[in-house]
């Protein structure tokens, strides 16, 4: 009895605090009760209601701005609403009780330039607890498919593992209604017992995504609303927990990298020349190594010859950086495969004959693409001896030196120092923001100006050609923003520059399919 006294009186206080409160109205489900209210007064309604029940109610404004508090069995209060429609226009309140007993609504004015006004307050429908919880489960997912399969999994217990079993692939894409520039992108998972949460690298939200479970199921998801013409890598990150310890004193933390998958919607770019055809003649390749003095080693490289080389006809030069990524070694599958694009942009006629030469990176890359040495390497040795070996035109428009994220870096720099022999650069995801300086960028947040924005601000136009293009999903600032910010300069300067943006990431399943369209535009007919 004590206790009841206690929660009345915790009650009577909240309610009178401040201002006049009038009270004593029940709710009956469907009644209008209309009122007149002072700036001065509160209202209270009350209801009964069970653990998972939920109450639709309506709060009509007449002429005044009001909130509604509600205060729970025990005198707490749990909840305000109020939306933005001012003094005219219906407060829609969706509740749903987290224990059993009376409930309290509480109409309060909070309206300076009017002191009075009235409202219809309608409890529009009680929803039971099976029903409100398939209802407010629903509306949790987005994904038609998931909130079917969680439907299904609450009378039975295997639909998730059948479901896991069926798509391989850890996403599902479906129609948004009245749409049809994006699709929705639903990903899932099982997480490990450890697991504390999942994170999605990838995508429009390249800074991540939080995955959550799919009801109580052992299933958890998260959504994207991607373009339809979009194509990018994705990945699952665990965060994982474990305590040690009696009483669990020790807490470690850590984090797997446990899946990548890759989403190509319908309308992404065509990649075209990536696949072989029986149709095609392929030229050959061969691995050889030459010895560089700058580099203070044999620097291993692989030659593309076109089919029928012939070595009266002067060729175009292709250098490309990253060689074992772009088919450097033969017999093995590569991500992007260059020799193979060759063949069928040849072929068809899109670029005149040309010599490829794949720079192997044998572990140095980082170091090697931002060097002076490496650059050097590649002006003073490497292009001279290939002109030695193979009958390569002499014209500097004909010469094409490619290469993605630091690749694309040294191409550009390389070619800025050396212009009289190299001509054209193709540069995928360049990585602008290096400073190549003490002074040390974030990745994503840059701080610094990048080293080769500067050098082609100041310094006076050469005889370049650009093809650029980068991911809008690609880290922000330091990868999409310096790319936008070089291409600007190049343009106002009065550079020849082809720019393309595409729909994905900082990656080699977009960089297999712009290679051919970077090498059409230096290098077509």
């Amino acid at each position: 009895m004590f206790k009841n006294l206690l929660i009345i009186l915790i009650l009577l206080s909240i309610l009178t605090s401040g201002t006049e409160t009038i009270n004593g109205k029940k709710l009956i489900i469907g009644k209008i009760y209309k009122s007149s209210i002072s700036i001065d007064e509160k209202h209270s309604y009350s209801i009964g209601l069970q653990n998972g029940e939920a109450l639709l109610l309506e709060v009509n404004q007449i002429g005044i701005d009001l909130a509604i508090d509600v205060i729970s069995p025990d005198g707490e209060k749990i909840k305000k609403f109020d939306s933005p429609n001012g003094a005219n226009g219906i407060e829609k309140i969706d509740f749903t009780a987290n224990k059993d007993g009376n409930f309290t609504f509480i109409i309060i004015p909070f309206d300076d330039k009017r002191k009075n006004g009235k409202y219809e307050i309608t409890a529009t429908k009680l929803i039971s607890f099976p029903e409100n919880l398939v209802r407010l489960t629903k509306k949790e997912i987005p994904s038609n498919i998931l909130s079917d399969l969680w439907e299904k999994s609450l009378t039975n217990k295997s639909v998730i593992d059948s479901f896991l079993i069926t798509n391989k692939n850890r996403h599902i894409i479906e129609p948004i209604e009245f749409d049809n520039k994006n699709m929705q992108v639903t990903y899932f998972c099982v997480p490990d017992k450890n697991t504390e949460y999942v994170m999605l690298s990838g995508g429009p939200d390249f800074l991540g995504m939080r995955f959550h479970s799919l009801g109580n199921t052992k299933l958890h998801f998260v959504t994207q609303i991607v373009p339809n013409d979009a194509r990018f890598q994705y990945g699952f990150n665990y965060f994982n927990l474990q305590k040690f310890g009696k009483n669990n004193e020790i807490i470690q933390r850590s984090v797997d990298h446990v899946y990548d998958g890759i989403v190509e919607m319908p309308n992404a770019p065509k990649q075209n020349y990536i696949l072989e055809r029986d149709n095609v003649k392929k030229g050959s390749i061969e691995v050889k190594s030459i010895k560089s003095k700058f580099l203070s080693e044999k620097r291993k490289i692989t030659i593309y010859t076109p089919f029928n080389y012939n070595n009266k006809t002067p060729h175009n030069l292709l250098i490309i950086f990253d060689g074992e990524a772009y088919g450097a070694r033969p017999e093995r599958k590569s991500r992007i495969p260059t020799p193979v694009i060759m063949d069928n942009l040849i072929s068809e006629n899109k670029i005149k004959p040309t010599i490829a030469v794949l720079v192997w990176s044998m572990g140095k890359r980082s170091k090697d693409l931002i060097s002076d040495n490496f650059s050097n390497f590649i002006a003073k040795e490497l292009i001279p001896w290939i002109g030695n070996q193979y009958n390569i035109s002499s014209n500097p428009k004909n010469v094409v030196l490619a290469g993605s994220s630091r690749g694309g870096f040294a191409a550009s720099n390389i070619a800025l120092n050396n212009p009289q022999i190299i001509g054209n650069v193709l540069s995928q995801s360049g990585s602008y923001w290096i400073t190549n300086s003490e002074k040390r960028n974030h990745w994503i947040y840059p701080e610094y100006q990048g080293k080769l924005i500067k050098l082609f601000k100041t310094s006076p136009k050469i005889p370049i050609k650009f093809y650029m293009d980068v991911g809008l999903y690609d880290a922000g600032a330091s990868m999409l923003g310096f790319n936008r910010q070089l291409k600007d300069i190049l343009e106002i300067k009065g550079y020849d520059v082809t720019y393309y943006e595409f729909k994905g990431g900082h990656s080699y399943i977009n960089w297999r399919g712009t290679l051919a369209k970077g090498l059409i535009t230096l290098l077509g007919n």
